[in-house]
């Protein structure tokens, strides 16, 4: 859905619309692991349907301020208590982004030693937002 609001949102051949890229390969999830990516990669894996959740752990006023279409704001603060809620995606991915990715960084460690294979996007909704990307 997210990529789907992505292609909706900004069309083929915008900006923001990265080449693809050998580095940006998405790995099986191994339970318990995280890996850190790009807000380009971030946009490559949207557009190919292949993040089945994005988390924002910014507070409910930054997330209000705009945010990557389709995201979950789940504080950082209150993700212990709401793990549950992302119990449906452990064997996959959850992406985790916040403002440039000191606190996803923080969220992807947390999750990683809760089971689940979580991915950092480095740059955040600052650098999706500088490169183009909409927001809601």
């Amino acid at each position: 859905m997210i990529g789907l609001l992505w292609t909706l949102a900004c069309g083929a051949g915008t900006a923001v619309d990265p080449a693809p890229s050998a580095t940006t390969a998405l790995p099986d999830p191994v339970a318990g692991s995280s890996r850190t990516v790009q807000v380009p990669d971030l946009v490559q894996a949207l557009q190919a349907g292949a993040v089945p959740i994005l988390v924002d752990v910014r507070t409910p006023e930054e997330f209000a301020e705009g945010h990557v279409p389709g995201a979950l704001n789940i504080p950082l603060g209150e993700l212990d208590g709401r793990l549950q809620e992302l119990q449906p995606h452990r064997s996959g991915e959850v992406w985790v982004i916040c403002a440039v990715g000191g606190r996803s960084a923080r969220a992807s460690r947390a999750l990683s030693a809760a089971g689940f294979h979580a991915v950092n996007v480095d740059g955040g909704t600052r650098g999706w937002i500088a490169q183009g990307g909409p927001t809601e």
